[in-house]
């Protein structure tokens, strides 16, 4: 007998062009079987790596939105955030998760406010605090990439860099391990953090509860727009499938890479992100493989 899908609710924006946010999300999560429920933040004509774009701002919309689904009484069975401009944005998810968050519900929170040693622009050490006090300690799961995992526990990103030149991994896994200790005492038990790269090579930080692993995988081209919000997604939808964190952190990895490594053969311009859909049903397999 046929079962229903679980249902996903995912707070992001959206983008019309360039393959990110919820663009990507919701084929990527109903490829994998879930329901995903977006609930926008903004409304964009494309993502703001172009030159210029048309932006709706949604938050004085999603009180209104939230409140007909709480009518509704609709329930999820996980809650995924990603990319939010202001704090009133952060103030309506972290109330939506704590009235819609039951003992079952995955949340996985997406710290998305920096890359590359800072903050994005418009965004301050006050709003990062406000994501660690509001979001993070709701969370299940959470996905900084190294940028966000040193801002949220204070570490100085320079010097992990530093780190990253030397030959063993030793002591860059020690800084990595302290970091990951750190963001568990402020509530989530499961950890990844993304986009380490070193010798060619991309490493994910995966923490499980009392388990640490480091997962390697071969850098595929350049960084591009949206490769965060697939890697989220699949991570999120996969683990509420019942695959575990560092399979489904694999998987997610593994997609990514190859969405990078066809999109540089297809000399697609990196601000229109990767090409996803000519592989998209591979993620109905229980892996993929590169």
């Amino acid at each position: 007998m046929t079962t229903k899908p679980k249902k996903l609710a995912v707070i992001n924006d959206l983008s019309g062009y360039g393959r990110c946010a919820l663009s990507v999300s919701i084929p990527v999560i109903s490829a994998l079987g879930v329901q995903a429920c977006p609930i926008p933040t903004a409304i964009l004509s494309n993502h703001t790596g172009f030159p210029s774009e048309y932006k709706y701002d949604f938050t004085d919309h999603m009180k209104p939105y939230i409140e007909a689904w709480e009518q509704l009484k609709i329930s999820f069975d996980g809650i995924m955030t990603g990319y939010m401009n202001y704090d009133e944005q952060v103030k309506i998810t972290a109330e939506f998760i704590e009235k819609f968050k039951r003992p079952s519900t995955l949340v996985l929170v997406d710290p998305a406010m920096a890359d590359h040693g800072r903050l994005y622009r418009g965004f301050t050490p006050e709003y990062a605090g406000y994501i660690r006090e509001r979001l993070i300690r709701q969370a299940t799961i959470i996905k900084p990439n190294l940028t966000e995992a040193c801002i949220l526990t204070d570490v100085d990103y320079d010097s992990v860099m530093e780190l990253m030149k030397e030959h063993t991994m030793r002591k860059l896994k020690a800084r990595l391990m302290y970091m990951v200790e750190k963001l568990r005492s402020y509530g989530p038990q499961k950890i990844v953090i993304t986009g380490i790269e070193r010798n060619g090579r991309i490493i994910n930080v995966i923490a499980d509860g009392g388990d640490i692993s480091f997962l390697n995988t071969k850098k595929a081209g350049e960084n591009r727009p949206g490769t965060g919000d697939i890697f989220c997604s699949i991570l999120g939808a996969s683990v509420m499938q019942g695959m575990s964190l560092e399979r489904s952190v694999k998987k997610a990895s593994e997609f990514v890479s190859r969405c990078i490594a066809i999109s540089e053969e297809a000399k697609i311009p990196v601000n229109e992100g990767v090409i996803f859909e000519k592989i998209l049903d591979k993620l109905a397999c229980t892996s993929y493989s590169n």
